[in-house]
């Protein structure tokens, strides 16, 4: 029986960069509970636009993971990250609907045995991918890979360094009052 890896599964499925950038985000703001991890911050962390992580900021707020203070634009987890799965944040910015992530062609032909039937004949199958995926990521937490990172450097991350360099840099990292450490 051959075993198929998530990394494989996915490399099949219609999966856009929203998904890693929101993890990404997520993991930030919960190991910066103390600062406001903008969405500058994000983007340049990322290597990305701003307003696509204000885009992705707002599926996580709509999805109830992230809380934004009006005005201060501060950030915090609206759970523990413990509690915050991949399946959770992969649901907040993409689609879980089989014929959104594989998509067929809008010609098929009726006059065609196969052609009339392909897609209720894989349905099946491809759902059973989807079911695959969700138990997988399901299983892993944003809490679970603050740990990865520092197992990845094989030492303890200094964040007051990676802090110090976003306000060398000119990023705002001064905290609201209302900012809620949800993150630890």
């Amino acid at each position: 029986m051959r075993v198929v890896t998530i990394s494989e599964e996915v490399s099949f499925m219609r999966v856009s960069t929203q998904f890693t950038i929101a993890v990404h985000a997520l993991i930030m703001i919960a190991y910066f509970p103390d600062i406001r991890v903008t969405s500058e911050m994000v983007a340049e962390s990322v290597g990305n636009n701003p307003v696509i992580i204000r885009n992705i900021y707002g599926k996580l707020k709509k999805a109830g993971i992230l809380s934004i203070q009006r005005g201060t634009g501060a950030t915090s987890l609206t759970k523990t990250a413990n509690e915050i799965t991949l399946w959770d944040v992969y649901q907040a910015v993409e689609t879980d609907a089989v014929d959104e992530i594989f998509k067929f062609s809008d010609t098929l032909s009726g006059a065609c045995p196969v052609g009339s039937s392909i897609k209720e004949l894989l349905f099946i199958h491809l759902q059973e991918a989807v079911n695959s995926l969700k138990d997988s990521l399901s299983k892993t937490t944003i809490e679970e890979l603050r740990f990865e990172i520092e197992r990845h450097y094989n030492q303890k991350v200094d964040f007051a360094v990676i802090v110090d360099w976003y306000k060398k840099n000119g990023f705002d990292t001064n905290s609201s009052t209302n900012h809620q450490n949800h993150g630890k």
